[in-house]
């Protein structure tokens, strides 16, 4: 069974792009949780930001 490791939020502040987009989750959802999605999402910042784009304006 493959797994994918889960940013926790210190290892999300020391990739720029990551925190950004974590912010921009947590603005949106006016609330302080991202949940695993996301974090799973952060291995690949690129796919993270295209992906939360995406999503955030649907």
């Amino acid at each position: 069974m493959a797994t994918v490791k889960l940013l926790d939020d210190a290892e999300a502040e020391a990739i720029p792009a990551v925190k950004a987009v974590f912010d921009d989750i947590r603005a949106v959802q006016k609330s302080d949780f991202v949940d695993n999605f996301w974090r799973g999402l952060a291995n690949d910042p690129a796919l993270l930001k295209r992906t939360w784009e995406g999503l955030k304006l649907s």
